[in-house]
């Protein structure tokens, strides 16, 4: 089991509040520019068909699909209903390729084998129990000479905003909680070890790059703040005290001071993108 099974369960069992949050916070300040970033990596070409794996809310997907365009094809997958149900309310582009959404766990993925030219997975590979099991499966699925394109966060201090959201939390409520929120999305923050699992699972011309982006959030701190419901911490951040909760907004405001623009927080995260081919 890895680290951040506490975010995996969350996501799995999907409350309103945890999809409420995720959707209002992170999606167009975090994960929407990210997926262009992955495309503009993997260049899909019109009429290929790609395997979206983790796609949350579809993000990946929904931009690889205008870029495929009618003739070509794009299958999402992800374990969590919640997330789908999400993915599945965003109306479909003009002149994109369809999408099929499909319950299913990485390991084993709901496709054929060898049905696809790309398989793609923005930060969900650090949340799977066998990692090199879930890779095994992408390159199943994927075509002789077919992309895979992976996405993971590098360190959490790379990413200021959520390690000031961290910080808060270690001083409010201690160790164990601060070290279960930074365990799960930046559980897998080493790009040698990333190059070492897909290396592990086969694939041949490996690379991993670190990127960055800014990440703007116009909600500033109490968007910040808000992100924790969708957190694998929310439920102990849902049961504080009121007068706690209020400290710990102190927190993360003093926090994220120096990232700060205005009213808005502004700063760079940085992730690690794998791309690799099918032998």
């Amino acid at each position: 089991m890895t680290a951040g099974a506490g975010w995996g369960q969350a996501f799995r069992a999907g409350s309103a509040d945890a999809m409420g949050a995720y959707r209002d916070t992170l999606l167009e300040a975090v994960f929407r520019p990210w997926a262009r970033l992955m495309l503009d990596v993997v260049q899909p070409e019109p009429g290929e068909q790609l395997l979206d794996v983790a796609t949350g809310p579809g993000t990946v997907a929904q931009a690889a699909a205008v870029r495929l365009g009618p003739s070509g094809r794009v299958t999402a997958c992800d374990i969590s209903p919640a997330m789908l149900e999400i993915a599945r309310a965003t109306a479909p582009q003009p002149d994109a390729a369809p999408i099929e959404y499909v319950e299913s766990p990485a390991v084993p993925l709901s496709a054929a084998t060898e049905s696809h030219d790309i398989v793609t997975c923005q930060q969900g590979l650090q949340f799977m129990p066998d990692r090199v099991a879930a890779l095994d499966e992408m390159s199943r699925v994927l075509r002789p000479g077919g992309r895979l394109g992976v996405a993971v966060w590098a360190t959490i201090e790379q990413c200021p905003s959520m390690a000031a959201l961290e910080r808060a939390l270690r001083d409010q409520l201690g160790d164990e909680i601060a070290d279960r929120y930074r365990s799960g999305p930046w559980g897998l923050s080493d790009g040698s070890s990333l190059a070492e699992l897909l290396h592990a699972a086969g694939f041949a011309e490996v690379q991993v790059d670190k990127r960055a982006l800014t990440a703007v959030f116009p909600g500033g701190v109490a968007q910040l703040s808000a992100s924790l419901a969708a957190s694998g911490v929310a439920a102990e951040v849902a049961s504080m005290p009121a007068e706690d909760r209020a400290a710990l907004d102190q927190r993360i405001a003093h926090h994220l001071s120096s990232v700060m623009a205005g009213e808005a927080v502004e700063a760079v995260m940085h992730s690690n993108i794998a791309t690799a081919v099918k032998k």
